[in-house]
């Protein structure tokens, strides 16, 4: 495999189409996030009893780690949570368990594929989402022996380099896990799921799913028209210095917008 070369901390951060998003009063928002992260722990913002639901796994196992890995790739545009219970029906039925198996999917036909991924609907988008799982197998396959820990090995637990890996030196390798959504959801959910221990955690973005851009604006950090991009960009600013890491604050962001903003801050 290729060397990993040397990348800045702003690897994954686009310029804004905005000069500045921060009014004057930075202080008093991180305030408000402080106060949302204090809520959230004490129980006070209302979250889902499960989210990401999954088979009892060793932590630090290759299935587990397959889990994890191949159900994020196609995790866009649809409701993450009944995305989970799909992968994990999946996973439980005999008929279908071998896709989360890149040494198996290799010798199936693509509509078999497509079927079994159909089966207990994890695929919904019927040619995309099978074709993703296709190419992210093949991927894993091909070159990391069908371990996505060899990905991570490859990175050196270095979460700055294993997005350099995803976005730019490997990228033709994991559609839409190198955008800029997934890339970062990936080691968010080993890092909660998985004995992972990642050097750089704090170079995981925030999310930019709905919710978060919700909350976002909602703090009054953007308008309405805000894209994905900047949002990440809004958080990496916001946070600096502040010993609160992007990571900390997505789950407590995408709760609040779920149960409309309750409570208020």
């Amino acid at each position: 495999m290729d060397t990993i070369p040397s990348v800045s901390n702003e690897l994954n951060i686009v310029k804004s189409r905005k000069a500045n998003y921060f009014m004057d009063n930075k202080k008093e928002v991180l305030e408000k996030v402080k106060t949302l992260l204090q809520l959230f722990r004490n129980g006070e913002i209302k979250t889902l009893a499960v989210h990401e639901v999954h088979p009892d796994l060793s932590m630090g196992s290759r299935d587990n780690y397959l889990y994890f890995t191949l159900p994020v790739c196609i995790n866009f545009q649809r409701s993450s949570p009944t995305m989970w219970k799909s992968a994990l029906a999946t996973y439980e039925d005999s008929q279908t368990n071998y896709l989360f198996y890149p040494e198996k999917t290799i010798g199936v036909s693509r509509e078999q594929i497509q079927k079994d991924l159909m089966k207990h609907k994890l695929a919904l988008q019927l040619n995309k989402h099978t074709d993703i799982w296709r190419t992210i197998s093949k991927t894993l396959h091909d070159l990391f022996h069908d371990d996505p820990r060899e990905i991570i090995a490859l990175a050196e637990n270095d979460v700055v380099k294993l997005l350099y890996i995803l976005q730019i030196s490997h990228k033709k390798y994991f559609p839409f896990l190198s955008g800029p959504k997934l890339s970062n959801y990936w080691p968010f959910i080993l890092s909660e799921y998985s004995d992972i221990q990642l050097i750089n955690p704090y170079e995981i973005s925030i999310i930019p799913d709905t919710h978060v851009i919700k909350s976002t604006i909602q703090l009054g950090l953007a308008e309405k028209d805000v894209t994905s991009l900047e949002v990440v960009k809004i958080w990496k600013e916001l946070l600096q210095g502040s010993g609160i890491s992007p990571v900390e604050v997505h789950p407590v962001l995408w709760n609040w917008s779920r149960d409309n903003f309750n409570p208020s801050v």
